[in-house]
């Protein structure tokens, strides 16, 4: 089976977004001297990012669209050995790091309690949540594929009602939703549309999307760059910066296309093509890791105040993140090369 660039780029964009999107938190309602309708840019930088997330969510649900069927024990294995594995080491790494522990406290009861409430809700730090909800929808994924197989409009139809209810219930304050609305976000069905689009979209469609968007992609970068505008604007006026909100249903989806449609001049760049690949190899390295070189980086006065220091801050938290995952992934094959020493008979 061929791989596919589209899924490439589109991943890759999607990792730059993130870094972006953290970047600006700490700058997106700070004054500043330069302002576009009250507030300073990088809140529209900060609101442009906000689709990364989602399709992150629907990427994975692609790539797995994309491959052949294989054993439930074979496929659970392999996504816990390619996830779950750097999920945990990062969280210990984490969850010293933001507490300043000693790895010897690790062994106190309360420290463990805490090891294990963060494990669960990804807690240890502020991006760490995405990989609890992808790994239940790993465990899901065997399902969903029947269902998908079986009845394709009314799964995608029954997965949207519920991701659109369950975000529903975290975008709107409802008294009885008490504390477990605090964690519903946390939780896959607020995401599982988004896993559920790429799965469909593998099975049918993908070509003819691509194909669409590359036609008409002048119109789509304006639709596009439109859209991130009144989201942005819907976001001021909501007073509700965060991704969890219904409007992202619409906006997810639609940067997908816009996405597909910035390829086409993107790719005819010098190494263009290239760098995508390179930063979609890498890209969960990037995730794990930016967050860190992010706390690093924010102690540097150059970078701190604003809207250009927040652009600087971006370019050096991507570039020192690309730098790390290169030699932790690097590291990392090495280390699973390493035979495992035999018991003699």
């Amino acid at each position: 089976m061929r791989r596919r660039a589209e899924p490439d780029w589109v991943r890759a964009v999607s990792s730059a977004a993130v870094v972006l999107l953290h970047a600006s938190s700490n700058f997106a309602l700070r004054p500043s001297r330069f302002t576009l309708l009250g507030v300073t840019p990088a809140f529209f930088c900060n609101q442009l990012a906000r689709f990364a997330v989602p399709l992150f969510f629907l990427l994975s649900g692609l790539t797995l669209g994309f491959g052949r069927p294989e054993p439930l024990p074979g496929f659970l294995g392999r996504r816990l050995r390619r996830v779950g594995l750097p999920y945990l080491g990062w969280t210990l790494f984490y969850f010293l790091w933001t507490r300043r522990y000693l790895p010897g406290v690790l062994l106190s009861a309360g420290s463990l309690r805490l090891l294990g409430r963060d494990l669960l809700l990804g807690g240890a730090a502020a991006h760490l949540w995405f990989i609890p909800p992808l790994l239940e929808l790993y465990l899901l994924y065997p399902f969903l594929r029947r269902l998908l197989r079986r009845r394709p409009r009314l799964t995608l139809a029954c997965s949207l009602l519920l991701s659109l209810l369950c975000t529903l219930t975290v975008y709107v304050p409802l008294p009885l939703a008490g504390r477990f609305r605090a964690h519903l976000w946390r939780t896959f069905p607020c995401w599982l549309f988004y896993f559920v689009l790429g799965m469909a979209l593998a099975a049918s469609g993908w070509d003819k999307l691509t194909a669409f968007c590359e036609k008409h992609w002048t119109a789509l970068l304006g639709i596009g760059l439109a859209a991130a505008f009144l989201y942005s604007l819907d976001s001021l006026r909501c007073g509700d910066p965060d991704s969890v909100k219904p409007q992202l249903f619409l906006y997810a989806p639609l940067c997908l296309a816009v996405l597909l449609a910035a390829r086409r001049p993107f790719r005819q760049l010098p190494r263009g093509e290239a760098a995508a690949a390179f930063l979609a190899k890498h890209s969960m390295t990037v995730y794990f890791v930016h967050v860190f070189v992010l706390q690093v980086l924010r102690l540097v006065p150059a970078f701190q105040g604003s809207a250009l220091g927040m652009l600087g801050l971006f370019a050096a938290c991507l570039l020192l993140s690309c730098a790390a995952a290169v030699f932790l992934d690097a590291l990392a094959a090495r280390l699973r090369r390493i035979p495992f020493p035999r018991r003699a008979a």
